[in-house]
């Protein structure tokens, strides 16, 4: 496992624990993965203290080479939107009156092809926010209308962090259509909304955390590029979503732990799952600040050095907007008929709210998790 494996992982979990502290019962969906990539472009930018404290947050620390690590992984997701409906826009907009120096534009050219943009927020902010709403529209095929409000930018804009990532399911084994029935959800232990159910009896990996009585389910999409990986507790024990156990235990090394394939086995699984889209739009500045990235927002304290010679650069926002649909569509399933009615058969039925992850297989990194709680 690498060094900039775990640092994405661990920044993933840190990222989606403080998500769910904010609102112990939203849904949520962010992609952890185009947040470090920007991250760290912006981390290429920094030097002391500033530096320092970016890469604490992002779990940098044992990462010989992050340029080059996330050059690698870039380049092998960005060959999925071939097979997916998959895009993830990353993007850094900097004023052009910060004069950033030639050298440090084109040593970013190769880790970062498309994430820095030099824009004229200083001199044309309303035309300039106009052009990166629509080219955010463009780069998502016209899922992201408007992601700038008029309020995001100014002509005091110096630095806008931007991402914009969706992604469609597109399973390995299709759910049957003439299965998907309206079922009740449960909100909570008391309360149930109506979703429609999906269903498909199929060999999947399955694994289980007996401390926590949380079932684990591996969901292969297509060529098995990517997997969804589902974090299902038994019953709904807390006053809240039935989460707040899980959530708790989750750390980096737990999460590894759990969804190691040496702790999952091939099983014949009977899985309902419902049908589900999420929206997730975040400001992720007061998220970094407390987990201890506060120069980079500080303009007395940020030290934007390896960039430009300007004092007092700061970010001044980061925005992060995500969809994500999963729907029954899918290759065919062929299972061998005849043999099933002899077989164990393990039930897995997220009726309740569970925990997602979307990893790319390769390089095993987090492209989108969150958490589904109320349809």
């Amino acid at each position: 496992m690498d060094a900039l494996q775990l640092a994405n992982t661990a920044f993933a979990v840190d990222m989606f624990k403080k998500l769910c502290e904010k609102d112990r019962t939203a849904n949520i969906v962010f992609s952890p993965l185009c947040t470090s990539t920007s991250l760290a472009l912006a981390y290429k930018a920094t030097k002391g203290d500033t530096a320092d404290q970016m890469k604490q947050v992002l779990h940098l620390q044992d990462v010989k080479d992050v340029s080059f690590g996330f050059q690698t992984i870039t380049s092998d997701v960005s060959k999925l939107s071939s097979f997916f409906a998959l895009k993830m826009v990353k993007r850094l907009f900097v004023d052009k009156s910060l004069n950033p120096t030639t050298d440090f534009v084109n040593s970013t050219k190769r880790p970062f092809p498309s994430e820095l943009e030099l824009v004229e927020f200083k001199e044309k902010s309303e035309e300039t926010r106009q052009k990166i709403n629509k080219s955010l529209s463009d780069l998502t095929d016209g899922k992201m209308e408007n992601v700038l409000n008029e309020d995001s930018v100014s002509d005091q804009t110096q630095i806008l962090l931007v991402n914009a990532a969706y992604f469609v399911t597109n399973w390995m084994k299709k759910f049957p259509e003439a299965e998907i029935k309206e079922c009740p959800f449960k909100v909570n232990k008391t309360e149930t909304k109506p979703v429609q159910m999906m269903n498909l009896e199929a060999t999947f990996c399955l694994g289980y955390v007996k401390d926590l009585n949380v079932a684990i389910l591996e969901l292969p999409c297509l060529n098995k590029h990517i997997s969804m990986l589902i974090l299902l507790p038994k019953e709904i024990e807390d006053e809240t979503t039935g989460l707040e156990k899980l959530e708790k235990a989750l750390t980096p090394e737990t999460l590894l732990q759990w969804t190691n394939p040496s702790m999952m086995a091939n099983t014949k699984v009977n899985v309902f799952l419902p049908k589900f889209s999420v929206e997730g739009d975040y400001d992720l500045k007061p998220l970094l600040e407390s987990l201890g990235m506060t120069n980079i927002f500080n303009e007395s304290a940020s030290d934007f050095s390896e960039m430009c010679e300007t004092k007092g650069v700061v970010v001044s926002k980061i925005i992060h907007k995500v969809s994500l649909e999963v729907n029954e569509q899918g290759g065919d399933s062929r299972e061998v008929p005849g043999y099933r009615i002899l077989q164990h058969k393990d039930e897995f039925k997220a009726d309740h709210p569970f925990i997602f992850l979307f990893r790319h297989n390769k390089t095993r990194n987090v492209i989108l998790s969150g958490r589904f709680c109320s349809p």
